[in-house]
């Protein structure tokens, strides 16, 4: 066998007599249902044909009268398939290449279709065998061209063939399935990757999503963004899907025809509570506990933000507290686990153990793979209550956050916050509790009247217990606490009106770092924080040494809230009143076009955008105002000279660029270091 490249040139009449043919057998000549044979006789098979490919990513020219028959599995009617179909017999599948738009018209799923292969040639793309036209040099290497006078070449039968799937699970799959149709029971999409859009329509970007089987056992699901079902969402169920099996190098793909080939309704898997099920209420979950040792329900999920704060130790290194709209309570899994306070969580119930520990209700012994994240969530407002109110509501507030106002602290370990100390409001008294392990344990707890934000909790008794010393408020004093101080970014965002204004007394802010000081992109007293509504630059006294993608806590009471050169910031907030708890969960760049950004930059101004297609007309290095477009509007990207990546040079070809959305006197968009280009 010898690899050849073909010359072609074919004549507008022939290429004319083709479509106008097929049109008139659509549309008039084709008998009803079972269509014409066309007079041939296969006399090689798929899997004999492939077999001619005996070297990977090398090309066969089928010189001899080969003719191959079968019936198309996929077509290009959903737009995941371009300018290819697939064509399987009983020995195998195999892609097809060709030069047609809409090809469904004429080679539609189920059509019999008859293929004289002498003078085409066969290529190996990654692992796939192809049926090309012709081979071709680009950039060097040789490459498939594909079929472009499909007349000569490919012929159609009788249709509404449809071959039955092969039914297989993800391990069985093998070098034989490639290309061909087949259909895997008992699978479900990975927790992250339920309820997602198939693909990027709007950036018309090919997205995989991951499969798995109750085993752990995982295949990719690859879909174009041209897809017409790349909008829909992927399902929370187990069930089947039915694909045409490929494969990338040693990655396993499928490649479904339309959103129906994916049937999951029933209930996804239940070893140790896989996450992705239906949704329930936390309170739902505790009303199931009975006493003793009761199970979750399976198929079911909880959903909740993390109250509990790891990165300060005050509570043991499994556990975590989450809340959502109708209570809370405790998780403990089987290991430290990694979640942040703020970030919103989800949890597969299924067969996992609810029980009471000292009276503490929790749900025990959670795997790892239990738990995913759903980023960065709102903390709950806490109920503000009277230590009495605690202690009658006990078992129905418990892990939820509450705030005890007018309150005084009285014993513990020499004054500190270590062990218990008692809070008492002239309602009643509560007992406070900290670990000796916590990180501010041998902090001194304020003197006189406080107010104290904590989750309810029980060790036989019921306490309350606190995340940080800020926490814990002097009633009057300046600064922020936690709680009820807790302000969102929305929220400072909308005091301001016009003109120069103070933040209340006694507030704070919670969020992501998005700007990235270490690269220079930012005067060195700037930062932009991040959170679930909103983002603001936060402007301090003098340097500061905050990273990207650390969690921050800034006490913003009184803090001047003033635009400069229109971009909103709070200015010059004291380095003392900010900490950070370890790191965070950056936040998901929003997708966006350019004109979608000019329109909503005041909105969405100091939050992570990403936008596709983006070229640089002027070229050049990146320091300074470099104009960019996206096809739908230009704006600029601007980048400061001291910059680290300054002086490197803009692509000269379209690139997607992530960055932080920006004013001055227009609106622009600055990106945090290099890797924020991607080609």
């Amino acid at each position: 066998m010898k690899i050849t490249t073909r010359l072609f040139a074919f004549s507008l009449l022939t290429w004319a007599a083709f479509y106008l043919s097929s049109c008139v057998d659509l549309n008039f000549d084709e008998p009803p249902l079972e269509g014409e044979d066309p007079g041939l006789t296969a006399n090689t098979t798929i899997a004999q044909l492939k077999s001619r490919l005996v070297a990977p990513a090398a090309f066969a020219a089928i010189e001899d009268d080969v003719i191959i028959k079968g019936v198309v599995v996929a077509d290009d009617r959903s737009g995941n398939f371009f300018n290819a179909f697939i064509l399987q017999d009983e020995t195998g599948g195999i892609e097809v290449r060709h030069s047609l738009s809409n090809a469904y018209n004429f080679f539609p799923i189920g059509r019999e279709i008859y293929i004289k292969c002498k003078g085409l040639v066969l290529g190996d793309n990654s692992g796939v065998t192809q049926l090309g036209g012709y081979t071709y040099t680009q950039s060097g290497s040789v490459r498939l061209g594909n079929i472009v006078n499909p007349a000569a070449f490919i012929f159609r039968g009788k249709k509404g063939m449809i071959p039955t799937p092969k039914v297989k699970t993800i391990q069985e799959l093998g070098p034989d399935d490639i290309s061909t149709l087949v259909q895997l029971n008992n699978v479900e999409f990975v927790p992250a990757d339920t309820v997602q859009l198939y693909a990027d329509a709007a950036g018309r970007r090919t997205l995989n999503r991951t499969i798995q089987d109750c085993n752990g056992n995982t295949i990719t699901l690859r879909t174009s963004g041209f897809a017409t079902f790349a909008v829909d969402l992927t399902p929370k169920g187990n069930g089947s899907v039915t694909a045409i099996y490929s494969v990338f190098g040693t990655t396993k793909q499928l490649f479904i025809r339309e959103s129906s080939d994916v049937q999951m309704i029933g209930s996804r898997c239940t070893g140790g509570g896989s996450p992705g099920g239906d949704v329930i209420t936390i309170a739902s979950l505790r009303s199931l506990y009975g006493g003793g040792s009761s199970s979750g329900p399976f198929g079911k999920s909880i959903e909740g933000v993390v109250i509990s704060d790891r990165a300060t130790a005050s509570i043991d290194g499994r556990n975590m507290v989450i809340q959502d709209a109708s209570g809370g309570i405790v998780v403990r899994f089987t290991a430290n686990h990694s979640f942040s306070l703020g970030e919103r969580v989800e949890i597969g119930v299924g067969g996992l153990e609810l029980s009471e520990f000292r009276g503490l209700l929790q749900l025990n012994n959670v795997p790892a793979a239990s738990a995913v994240s759903k980023g960065m969530g709102t903390l709950p407002v806490p109920r503000i209550a009277t230590v009495a109110q605690i202690n009658t509501n006990l078992e129905a507030w418990e892990s939820t956050l509450v705030k005890i106002e007018n309150a005084t602290l009285s014993g513990g370990t020499a004054g500190t916050y270590s062990g218990s100390v008692t809070i008492n409001d002239g309602t009643g008294t509560i007992v406070m509790f900290t670990r000796s392990a916590a990180t501010f344990s041998g902090q001194n707890w304020p003197m006189g009247t406080v107010s104290i934000t904590g989750m309810v909790s029980q060790f036989d008794n019921p306490q309350i217990i606190i995340r940080s010393p800020s926490d814990v408020v002097v009633s009057g004093g300046g600064g922020g606490g936690g709680g009820a101080n807790l302000m969102t970014l929305a929220q400072v965002r909308a005091l301001f009106t016009g003109s120069n204004t103070n933040a209340p007394a006694n507030r704070q802010v919670r969020g992501v770092v998005i700007s990235d000081r270490t690269n220079n992109n930012w005067d060195s007293r700037n930062l932009v924080l991040q959170d679930a509504t909103g983002g603001i630059v936060v402007r301090f006294a003098a340097a500061h040494n905050f990273n990207l993608g650390d969690s921050l806590v800034v006490n913003i009471g009184g803090a001047e809230i003033s635009q400069f050169n229109g971009l909103l910031q709070l200015n010059n907030v004291p380095n003392a009143n900010a900490s950070s708890p370890g790191t965070g969960m950056l936040p998901t760049p929003r997708n966006a076009t350019i004109a979608q950004i000019l329109t909503n930059s005041e909105t969405w101004e100091s939050t992570l955008v990403r936008v596709t297609g983006v070229t640089f007309p002027q070229g050049g290095t990146y320091s300074g105002s470099k104009n960019i477009t996206d096809g739908t509007a230009t704006m600029v990207m601007f980048t400061r000279s001291a910059a680290s990546f300054a002086s490197s040079n803009v692509p000269t070809a379209a690139v997607t660029i992530t960055a932080v959305v920006s004013q001055f006197n227009d609106a622009q968009l600055i990106i945090r270091n290099l890797n924020d280009v991607v080609n």
